[in-house]
C-alpha cells in the first residue's frame, strides 16, 4: 500500500516541498516551512479508497488506463470532495482510446447493498448523470482539456473526444468501483447493475467492480502513516 497509494495521496511527485524548502532563506523561514508541511490533516478513509482505486486500475496487466492529473491537487481545502467524477481519464483499447469516467464508494456499512449505491450521492445515480448529462460531460471535457496539453495525453485526449464526439456523446467507459471490510456479496453490485443495464445501452460500457479487503477502513489512514515512518 505504502509503494502505490500513499504517494497518490500525498502528492509526493509534486515538487511543492522541495521549492518551498528552497524559498526559506532563514532559519526561522526554515522552520516554519518544517511546521506548515506538517500541518497536513490524516487522510480519512474515503481518500485512500479513491487512491488505491486509482492505482490499482492504472496497475492492473488486464488494462491500459492512464490518469493525467492527480485530483488532490485540485483541492482548496484540506479533506475537500471534489464536484464531478471520482475517476477521470482514460482508457486504451488497441489503438483506440476511450473516455473513462468512473466513481469510487468506500463502506463500512453492514447492509447489503450498502447505501453509497443509493440516493443522490449514490454510485449508480451519480454513473447514470456522467453517462447522460451533457453539462457534466462538458465540465470533464474541459478539465482534461487543461491538463492534457502536451504528450503523451494530449494524443490520448484527442482519440478519445474524437471518438466521444462521433458517438455523439455516447462511446465512454463508465467504472464504479466499491471497497469494503466486510464479508463479500454478490448482492452488493447485482441491482445496482441491473438497473443501469436497462437505463444505459451501446456503445456505452459499465463496469462495476468490489473490493473486499481484510483491514478495516478506519485503519487504513493509520497503516499508511506507519509504513511511511
Amino acid at each position: 500500500m505504502q509503494e502505490v497509494v500513499r504517494p497518490r495521496v500525498a502528492d509526493v511527485a509534486s515538487t511543492f516541498e522541495s521549492d518551498l524548502r528552497g524559498l526559506a532563506t532563514t532559519g526561522m523561514a526554515t522552520g516554519f516551512v518544517e511546521h506548515l508541511l506538517n500541518a497536513v490533516p490524516e487522510p480519512e478513509g474515503w481518500e485512500v479508497g479513491e487512491a488505491l482505486a486509482e492505482c490499482a486500475l492504472r496497475q492492473d496487466s488486464g488494462r491500459k488506463v492512464h490518469w493525467p492529473w492527480n485530483t488532490v491537487r485540485d483541492r482548496r481545502t484540506p479533506r475537500a470532495s471534489l464536484p464531478g467524477s471520482d475517476l477521470v481519464g482514460f482508457y486504451g483499447e488497441g489503438d483506440s482510446v476511450l473516455l473513462l469516467f468512473g466513481e469510487v464508494k468506500t463502506s463500512s456499512d453492514a447492509n447489503t447493498p450498502p447505501n453509497v449505491m443509493y440516493g443522490g450521492s449514490g454510485m449508480a445515480w451519480q454513473l447514470e448523470q456522467s453517462a447522460t448529462r451533457l453539462d457534466i460531460q462538458h465540465a470533464l471535457l474541459k478539465w482534461l482539456h487543461s491538463r492534457c496539453q502536451s504528450e503523451p495525453y494530449r494524443d490520448l485526449y484527442e482519440k478519445a473526444v474524437g471518438r466521444y464526439l462521433k458517438s455523439e456523446g455516447k462511446e465512454l467507459l463508465l467504472v464504479g468501483i466499491l471497497i469494503r471490510d466486510t464479508a463479500p456479496s454478490e448482492f452488493d453490485l447485482k441491482s445496482r447493475g441491473q438497473a443501469l443495464s436497462k437505463k444505459l445501452s451501446k456503445p456505452t460500457r459499465i463496469e462495476l467492480i468490489a473490493w473486499y479487503l481484510p483491514i478495516p477502513i478506519a485503519e487504513w489512514p493509520k497503516l499508511l502513516k506507519e509504513e511511511a515512518s
